[in-house]
């Protein structure tokens, strides 16, 4: 499946993630708390969380900076963004600004910020090359940039399971490896030698290895595959291959998940790339 433009998060992209919003945000939420304690963000910081999607992060952020800090969250998505506004003002809190900005080319009028953050926020643009140069800009001398990207594909099946299944019903065009998408970061080595020749010192690559619980926490496996058919896009893949195969794709799902629904969720294994690195200059 190719992957959806820039545009798409303020269109259909952008409207079903948030109709799917506290499904996606449980399911990654162990990767970002993961990575918050890998960041070791101290108080009174000014911090950007790139790829804020609806600011779970954000506000996490904000509470450790606390009122001496400052966080901006940055996101392509007017859509997401509006929500996070939404609850930052449910929340009260004084210290977190959303901005909607593309992070390749913009340069937030809050920079420049003494942390980068991000989770799952920078494997989709047209040139991350030019978006790891872009953002670089942003952090002050010997700031650091934290990010997580997903790691290789054999090792996150919770991703691979759906197009293999997909597959056997429809021909899957075949994925660009160096173009936007979720593996587009899962070679550590290529991906350091990206960041070294967007100046970038320091950095440091951990494996994470943990579990994507499918659906989000209290998922059975007939709800996460609605969750797969309608949050993934994958009826959207399959609209035009008419409604027994988009059935058929459906039992596949609800039949393979079945295994690893243990514990209240479907519990399978994922792995990611956490990252860090720093401004030199």
């Amino acid at each position: 499946m190719t992957e959806p433009p820039v545009d798409d998060w303020n269109g259909a992209l952008g409207e079903r993630w948030l109709a799917n919003i506290d499904a996606f945000e449980s399911m990654i939420a162990p990767v970002g708390e993961a990575l918050l304690t890998k960041a070791s963000i101290g108080p009174g910081e000014a911090v950007a969380d790139i790829g804020c999607g609806c600011g779970p992060n954000s506000f996490d952020i904000a509470r450790i900076v606390g009122a001496e800090g400052r966080v901006t969250g940055i996101d392509v998505s007017g859509k997401l963004l509006a929500k996070a506004e939404e609850r930052r003002a449910a929340a009260g809190l004084s210290n977190v600004a959303f901005v909607q900005a593309d992070a390749q080319t913009g340069i937030p009028d809050a920079a420049p910020f003494d942390r980068l953050f991000s989770r799952f926020g920078v494997m989709f643009f047209d040139d991350t090359q030019a978006a790891f140069a872009n953002m670089r800009g942003w952090l002050k001398p010997g700031g650091h940039f934290t990010f997580s990207c997903w790691g290789p594909p054999g090792e996150n099946p919770w991703i691979g399971f759906v197009a293999e299944i997909v597959g056997r019903h429809v021909a899957m065009p075949l994925r660009d490896p160096a173009g936007p998408g979720p593996f587009r970061l899962a070679d550590a080595q290529a991906t350091e030698a990206m960041l070294r020749e967007a100046g970038y010192d320091f950095i440091e690559i951990d494996l994470w290895r943990g579990e994507q619980h499918l659906g989000g926490m209290g998922a059975d496996p007939e709800s996460a595959a609605d969750f797969v058919m309608g949050a993934l896009g994958i009826g959207e893949a399959l609209k035009d291959s008419g409604a027994d195969i988009i059935a058929d794709v459906r039992r596949d799902v609800v039949e393979i998940v079945k295994p690893y629904h243990r514990a209240g969720a479907i519990r399978m294994d994922a792995s990611a790339w956490f990252i860090t690195v720093r401004n030199p200059a």
